[in-house]
C-alpha cells in the first residue's frame, strides 16, 4: 500500500532516531529525503511502517555501503528488535549482505550508550 504525501508534508520531520550517523548509515529526517531514497532504491514501507516512524518507534536510514539499501529499525525505547535492510527494487538483502549493516547498526547502538551488558568486540 503506497501512501500519499502532500506538498505540504515533504518538509515534516520525523522523530529523531536514538542514535547519530555514521559515514555509511544516514538516517532519513523527512518526508523529503525519504521521497529521494525512494526514487534511488525503489523501496517503498507501507502506511504502518510510515505512522510508526512518525510516532518514534521505527526509522529508516539510507545505507551508502554495497549494496546500496534502505534500512529500517524498529526500536522499543531500549534496543532495536528489528532490522530490515532492502535493496533495490525493494528487495530483501540476503543475510551475507546484512551483516555488515547489522554489525554498524549495532555499533552505532552500542556507541549511543544502549546494550551497555553487551560485549564490544
Amino acid at each position: 500500500m503506497k501512501l500519499e504525501v502532500t506538498d505540504s508534508k515533504l518538509d515534516d520531520a520525523f522523530p529523531p532516531p536514538p542514535v547519530k550517523a555514521s559515514e555509511l548509515l544516514l538516517p532519513i529526517t523527512t518526508w523529503s529525503e525519504m521521497f529521494c531514497e525512494t526514487q534511488i532504491t525503489g523501496v517503498e514501507f507501507g502506511k504502518f511502517w510510515y505512522k510508526s516512524v512518525e510516532a518514534g518507534v521505527a526509522y529508516f536510514f539510507r545505507w551508502l555501503g554495497e549494496p546500496r539499501s534502505t534500512v529500517l529499525i524498529v526500536w522499543d525505547d531500549k534496543i532495536p528488535t528489528h532490522v530490515e535492510c532492502r535493496k533495490g527494487g525493494g528487495l530483501l538483502a540476503s543475510a551475507d549482505e546484512s551483516e555488515p549493516i547489522i554489525a554498524e547498526v549495532t555499533q552505532l547502538f552500542l556507541n549511543a550508550g544502549f546494550w551497555r551488558d553487551h560485549v564490544k568486540h
